[in-house]
């Protein structure tokens, strides 16, 4: 290995391991996020909002490595995907943490009001988006290509979950005798959209892990999400041609 070669990898080594710090801090303002609004603690969800700049030095610590690397090295395949894809996945990963801060804010509005918890959903729908993000980690950090395509499915349950709480609110708005004050419904929905984000984005981060791979931008080849196994290996022993 020369060293232009040797330098490349300890770079992406370093490049990597950046990307799961700042998935790390991400995960953490969304832990806390969630226990701000679960308790009515605006202390806690202040703390969410002040964290946020460390994740956004995070990100642009990674954009200044990834785009040194491109300058520098020239890297090709595999190893080029994988810096395109830091580019893109750092991003995901900020917004994730701007939904965050967007949750606390609303858990500091909500603090004198009975809380999400009036609406059973969203507590569902939190521990989803939560675990869609985990996973999306632990396939970036496994490189599990089976799985991340195993996650490209699940955009149309995050929707499902977000109608299906709007929907809900609705309904109880307009029914006879209402508890729910609609500027609580409101707070509500606008976490419930959050959610959904967080949700999307962490997909995305899965369908990173497969363009690294296997050099196919799922959302352009959708089709493969819905095949047979066998015809997935098919296509992709052929390039990915018809």
């Amino acid at each position: 290995m020369n060293q232009q070669e040797n330098y490349l990898q300890q770079m992406l080594v370093t490049l990597r391991t950046r990307l799961l710090v700042m998935c790390a801090s991400v995960g953490i303002a969304l832990e806390e996020a969630d226990k701000a609004l679960a308790a009515n603690d605006p202390g806690r969800a202040a703390a969410v909002i002040e964290s946020d700049a460390a994740i956004d030095e995070l990100e642009n610590d990674i954009d200044d490595m990834a785009l040194r690397l491109l300058a520098r090295t020239q890297p090709v395949a595999g190893d080029l995907r994988f810096v395109v894809s830091a580019l893109r996945m750092v991003v995901d990963l900020e917004r994730i943490g701007d939904e965050a801060v967007s949750m606390a804010e609303q858990a500091i509005l909500m603090q004198d009001m009975p809380g999400y918890g009036v609406i059973p959903h969203v507590r569902v729908m939190f521990d989803k988006a939560r675990q869609a993000f985990e996973q999306a980690v632990v396939i970036f950090r496994e490189n599990d290509v089976e799985a991340a395509l195993d996650m490209s499915r699940g955009e149309d349950e995050a929707v499902q979950c977000e109608v299906r709480i709007i929907q809900g609110i609705m309904e109880r708005l307009s029914s006879h005798g209402t508890d729910l004050e609609p500027h609580l419904a409101m707070h509500i929905i606008l976490v419930t959209r959050s959610l959904t984000r967080i949700w999307r984005r962490s997909i995305n981060i899965a369908e990173h892990v497969y363009f690294i791979n296997q050099g196919l931008t799922l959302k352009h080849h959708g089709e493969l999400a819905d095949e047979p196994e066998d015809m997935q290996r098919v296509r992709e022993d052929r390039g990915g041609e018809e």
